[in-house]
């Protein structure tokens, strides 16, 4: 937690010393980013800088802690108790792109902390950040199983873990080179990785989750596959 000091300043001088940190911290990663350049472009003293926070390990902690708070507001604000797993799948992934797209630091904040030789961080980070996601993707699949909606033979935990982890690698791609050009090859995707493409694959994305979750076709409709019904006949 920083100083009370901190917490004391105006309104407009704490946001502005958080989003100038957590700007030079996601462009340049915990290790390159100096506090004297944070006080700089924040506009204060490099003492006063410490005045707030004990460490540069502090400063980085709590703005990765105001990202993922705001992260998550963003993305699971809206959601209302009564929607499904497919209404809520759509909604989170939509709304964090949009997120994403004028907050694109606090992806690389996460691909920062989440990195190698950064477990000091990882350890205090990790069940904040996915915690909350991760139960309540459980408790959907669990309710829509329930309801009759969602195919009875998942496994839960594995699916939420599935959801989870295309929805990182997606949000990845909109802001790191290397993954741009992962998603570019696995999804055969030829020229820019436009708004239009990319909304177009976010589009397939979430039509391939409701398909994994969707139950089977009942009894009596077209059997696919060719598969033979009872008594050997097709």
């Amino acid at each position: 937690m920083p100083k009370p000091t901190f917490k004391q300043l105006p309104d407009e001088k704490r946001e502005r010393i958080l989003r100038k940190a957590s700007q030079l911290f996601a462009s340049r990663g915990f290790n390159q980013t100096d506090m004297d350049e944070i006080a700089g472009q924040s506009g204060v003293a490099k003492g006063s800088l410490y005045n707030y926070f004990q460490s540069k390990d502090e400063l980085f902690l709590y703005v990765c802690r105001d990202a993922i708070e705001h992260s998550r507001e963003a993305t699971w604000g809206e959601v209302r108790p009564d929607w499904d797993i497919y209404r809520v799948v759509n909604h989170i992934f939509r709304h964090h792109v949009q997120f994403e797209s004028s907050h694109p630091e606090y992806h690389r904040l996460h691909l920062n902390f989440s990195s190698p030789r950064m477990e000091r961080f990882a350890d205090q980070l990790a069940l904040e950040s996915e915690q909350h996601t991760s139960r309540r993707l459980k408790d959907l699949l669990r309710k829509g199983i329930r309801d009759g909606v969602v195919r009875p033979d998942i496994d839960v935990s594995m699916t939420a873990f599935m959801i989870n982890s295309l929805y990182i690698l997606f949000m990845a791609s909109l802001v790191s080179r290397y993954y741009q050009i992962r998603m570019k090859e696995y999804l055969e995707i030829e020229g820019d990785l436009t708004s239009e493409v990319m909304e177009k694959k976010l589009d397939r994305i979430i039509k391939f989750i409701h398909q994994l979750l969707r139950p089977e076709a009942k009894k009596g409709k077209i059997r696919e596959r060719g598969l033979p019904r009872k008594g050997g006949k097709k």
